[in-house]
């Protein structure tokens, strides 16, 4: 009697722990799936109220980056400086920094490896989403650029400069 009665206290503590990991992953997939379609992932610029300031093309011409000049919100309320990749193989758009237009200017510079954000004014100024992307290549695979910041005290880029013809 003894060993049946503690295994059956076994079993239901047992059943109590896998029903509590089962309600446990249930909240933490809930509350995954409430994120991901209540996060705020913005229009890209060319849907947006945002004029280009400069363009890069990476060296195997597969992405172009882009300066922006935007407003967002309901009342326009914040303007700033955007940039963002644009994957030209898989035509998608991924905002990789952004800053207050108040902040000073912010110019881009590329390499074969890296991208570099110049910019006056403090780095706390300057949200940076990821530290480098990826994007594909036309014939397979591809390639990565890493995403550096740089403080400069001047920037040769001026926000009332429009793109070259």
């Amino acid at each position: 009697m003894g060993l049946l009665r503690s295994l059956s206290d076994f079993t239901k503590r047992l059943g109590l722990w896998f029903l509590a990991a089962a309600i446990t992953l249930t909240v933490l997939f809930i509350a995954v799936l409430i994120y991901k379609l209540s996060v705020f992932e913005p229009e890209p610029p060319s849907a947006s109220n945002c004029q280009p300031l400069q363009v890069q093309t990476t060296t195997d011409s597969e992405a172009q980056l882009f300066l922006y000049q935007c407003q967002r919100g309901n009342d326009l309320g914040w303007e700033g400086y955007e940039v963002w990749v644009h994957k030209l193989v898989t035509d998608e758009w991924q905002r990789i920094a952004t800053s207050p237009l108040a902040a000073g200017c912010i110019e881009l510079a590329i390499d074969e490896r890296q991208l570099t954000i110049r910019h006056r004014n403090s780095r706390g100024d300057l949200s940076i989403a990821a530290t480098s992307f990826v994007y594909e290549r036309r014939g397979g695979g591809a390639n990565t650029l890493s995403i550096a910041t740089e403080r400069v005290d001047k920037c040769l880029l001026s926000d009332q400069e429009e793109l070259p013809d």
